[in-house]
């Protein structure tokens, strides 16, 4: 789709109020050069069907009849890789192709960018993830590696351990983790991206990739304001509750449980939502002694070992979409966005960071923490799933609209991540659709489907925090479970309208300064993401 056409469809979204969608920071605003003392935008890119890879260079890839990327029977070449985290690290000879997208404009100066990636990797295969970007000059940046993926951990068979890319830096930029960050004075005014499918020589796994995204975005200043609720009853999905304290101490060398896990927890949560997830097969040789070993998979199945943590977004929605769902890390600039993703029966996990004092009602403080959105008050207060509680029935939680929005937006400049069932109606599609048990996998602890949600009570009991002498329980009120969501308008056909839900117009402002961002040392990003 060409970016008149995008911004068109766009433009007729959010006459009915769909989700403008920001990029991922790299840095807090203090860091920025003054030329990038502005509002905040960004700009979202996804290819997802066979219509948009059609339009990208392919070396040894073809299209399958899924619409998704695979191997041809004559790959582009071969490379060699030594897995540096395997026991023997012997170079494994592998069979290459590559995809890599049209030149991008992104429509301003970019200070960062991050890639997404959906992909099945069979045991012995995986994906590399790369980006560049193009200066105003016309200069491009070098290619750099966001990320080693594979969703297997049969290391003896030959799976790679997942990994980012630590050390790339240069004049142009540097990779935390997960984000490309342009250096001062170096921004970036288009984008491209580059997949690579890598399979064992001689071997007949079809390794497949199925949408690919970037998300570049500029930082700058804002005002905060408390956005307007267009809610006029309680709606609540009936996502799983999930504790991430209840695995505090297991796995050590998956960083042991606890605080570690806030991510994998809530990727979990949403995954029991659209009853998918590792099957009880998968789940027998885990040891999750208080239950929920589901949540211990998925730590596993998203660690980074470069990172050395489960935190890492794209890993986690890549580790989502392994289960046959379309998943990717986005921005939003506000809870009147957010609103309309409930309304579409879609929870979003969500990263905030907040003081004591800034959220009272959690009971704690955090440096960097994800939870699941599940759902408004009628009067637009936000209700969760907040896996840091002491047990499951402790997760539900209510949080006041003016404060969880600025933690949100000021924490993480509206980090969101999307998941949902491949075909299931973004906002401004059509009326959600009840996703269906999966035939192919056999999830833990199965959950009811979120069409027509029937939620139990909200929680009321306080989190445990460092000190008990400030601690705060939540507001007394109840929620009970609202009507069947609303039915969104049509605009179109599906690719315009998934493009015009994953796009935003430059210029749109968010919230003030960062509080607690992704730092620009490994340890202090590490750090916001723990919890």
């Amino acid at each position: 789709m060409n970016r008149q056409t995008l911004r068109a469809a766009l433009s007729a979204l959010t006459a009915i109020g769909a989700v403008l969608m920001i990029g991922v920071p790299t840095a807090t605003a203090d860091e920025l050069p003054q030329s990038e003392a502005q509002p905040r935008t960004a700009d979202f890119q996804a290819w997802d069907s066979a219509a948009d890879f059609s339009l990208g260079e392919r070396k040894g890839v073809e299209i399958d009849r899924n619409e998704t990327l695979s191997l041809t029977s004559m790959p582009e070449g071969r490379t060699s890789y030594a897995d540096p985290f395997a026991d023997h690290r012997a170079a494994v000879e592998y069979e290459t192709g590559t995809w890599t997208s049209p030149v991008h404009d992104i429509g301003f100066e970019a200070s960062d960018a991050i890639v997404s990636w959906n992909a099945t990797t069979p045991t012995g295969t995986w994906v590399q993830s790369e980006m560049r970007g193009r200066h105003a000059d016309g200069t491009w940046t070098d290619w750099f590696v966001m990320g080693r993926w594979a969703s297997g951990m049969d290391f003896a068979a030959g799976d790679i351990h997942r990994t980012s890319v630590d050390g790339q830096s240069n004049a142009d930029g540097d990779v935390y983790t997960d984000t490309f960050s342009a250096a001062d004075g170096r921004p970036i005014v288009s984008d491209q991206a580059r997949v690579t499918l890598l399979r064992p020589v001689g071997a007949l796994a079809d390794v497949s990739v199925s949408l690919v995204s970037v998300v570049a975005s500029r930082l700058g200043t804002g005002t905060t304001t408390t956005s307007t609720s267009s809610m006029t009853e309680d709606t609540v999905l009936d996502v799983p509750q999930l504790s991430q304290e209840i695995h505090r101490g297991e796995y050590p060398e998956f960083d042991n449980g606890g605080e570690a896990w806030c991510s994998p927890t809530s990727s979990s949560m949403v995954l029991g939502y659209w009853k998918k997830g590792p099957t009880s097969a998968d789940l027998q040789s885990v040891t999750a002694p208080n239950g929920d070993p589901q949540v211990d998979w998925a730590a596993m199945h998203t660690y980074d070992f470069a990172y050395e943590g489960a935190g890492n977004w794209p890993f986690n929605t890549a580790y989502s979409a392994s289960f046959g769902l379309k998943s990717f890390v986005t921005r939003m600039p506000s809870l009147a966005e957010a609103e309309t993703y409930i309304a579409a029966g879609i929870p979003l996990v969500v990263s905030v960071a907040f003081t004591r004092a800034e959220l009272p009602q959690a009971g704690y403080s955090t440096n960097g923490h994800l939870l699941v959105i599940v759902g408004f008050t009628a009067a637009g207060d936000v209700i969760v799933n907040d896996p840091y509680s002491p047990t499951n029935q402790d997760v539900r939680r209510i949080y006041p609209r003016a404060n969880f929005e600025r933690v949100w937006l000021n924490g993480s400049n509206g980090t969101a991540y999307v998941t949902l069932p491949q075909g299931h109606p973004l906002p401004g599609e059509a009326s959600p659709v009840s996703p269906t048990t999966p035939t192919d996998s056999d999830p833990a602890n199965p959950e009811p489907s979120p069409a027509g949600p029937t939620a139990p009570a909200v929680q009321q009991n306080p989190v445990p925090s460092a000190g008990a002498e400030d601690q705060q329980g939540v507001p007394s009120s109840s929620v009970t479970a609202g009507d069947q969501p609303q039915q969104l308008a049509q605009t179109g056909s599906d690719l315009a309208a998934w493009r015009a839900a994953a796009a935003v117009a430059a210029g749109v402002t968010l919230a003030g300064l960062f509080t607690a961002m992704v730092g620009r040392h490994r340890n202090v990003r590490r750090r916001a993401r723990g919890r």
